[in-house]
């Protein structure tokens, strides 16, 4: 395998120069002479870390590889920047390098191994996460055609304590009765700043709202139509990002 950069003071400067390549913002040997002249990165290991990028991409076997803990961090972008799809295209196109690889050379590529199974991992995890995500929603949708009364009557007897589900991480099963009365409350308003809410949502076309609790889950919160806010987007992030 070709070891292209294992510094990770410059492996986000090939990586971003990588993705500008690919989207032919710039000549493959412009960049490469760019890496060259700023982080002294040899110009054909920086090609070779362009067409790593390019296969990643679109899936495809390649030939030469970068270093573990560069993968890892290519890995680690794609998924980020490119979501779970990409990222289990991009995985297949490690694991026909590492079929090639290895049958060329005859030689174990355990820790590269490592790092295709830690990102099927993921993907299969976030898959699932997906999937929870899904029905629930489909249960608060449930939920907002249910009569008003027999939705309060329920809230009334439900547990303040949500369960939780062990995946790869913990999340909270909420309850979709306090979302379906909180975005009911709310009335198609964002319930911080008033305005309508940004746009109506394709798969039911409802009012795009978020549903924020105060206090949240994570800390001990109660899932409850008081500790509830029905947000737009823009509101949602200012909660929890802004000053």
């Amino acid at each position: 395998m070709t070891h292209a950069s294992s510094v990770n003071s410059t492996i986000k400067e090939i990586f971003d120069y990588s993705k500008k390549v690919y989207c032919k913002q710039i000549r493959a040997s412009e960049a490469a002479y760019h890496l060259n002249g700023t982080f002294d990165i040899n110009v054909n290991s920086a090609k070779i870390c362009f067409r790593v990028y390019k296969q990643l991409i679109d899936g495809n076997e390649f030939t030469r590889a970068l270093s573990v803990p560069d993968m890892d961090y290519y890995l680690s972008r794609i998924m980020e920047e490119n979501g779970i799809v990409q990222l289990q295209t991009s995985v297949k196109a490690l694991w026909l390098h590492i079929d090639y690889y290895e049958n060329k050379a005859n030689v174990n590529l355990n820790a590269l191994r490592k790092v295709a199974k830690k990102y099927e991992h993921i993907s299969n995890k976030i898959e699932t996460l997906e999937s929870i995500d899904r029905e629930f929603w489909s249960s608060v949708n449930n939920s907002l055609k249910l009569p008003e009364d027999l939705r309060r009557k329920r809230l009334e007897s439900a547990s303040a304590k949500p369960e939780t589900i062990e995946t790869a991480v913990q999340i909270f099963k909420r309850n979709p009765d306090v979302v379906a009365e909180v975005l009911f409350r709310a009335n198609g308003k964002c319930e911080l700043c008033g305005c309508k809410a940004p746009f109506i949502r394709k798969k039911d076309n409802t009012p795009y709202l978020e549903v924020h609790h105060r206090d949240p889950l994570s800390s001990g919160g109660p899932d409850t139509v008081d500790n509830a806010l029905a947000l737009c987007p823009n509101c949602h992030r200012k909660i929890h990002f802004g000053i």
